[in-house]
């Protein structure tokens, strides 16, 4: 895969799991869903994109 591509799949994977966790989290702390998703794909977003620029 080219370094490039795999920069973005960083970033891309990030936001998925992100969201992922999103949902669980409201479920087991109970707080709404919509801000577990968003928190959870900001956080995703700012750890691909840390990972995508550590690996330059």
């Amino acid at each position: 895969m080219a370094t490039h591509e795999w920069r973005a799949s960083a970033v891309g994977l990030g936001l998925a799991f992100g969201s992922a966790f999103g949902v669980i989290f409201p479920l087991i702390f109970g707080f709404e869903l919509v801000y577990g998703i968003v928190g959870g794909a900001i956080v995703g977003w700012i750890v691909g994109t840390v990972i995508s620029f550590q690996t330059k």
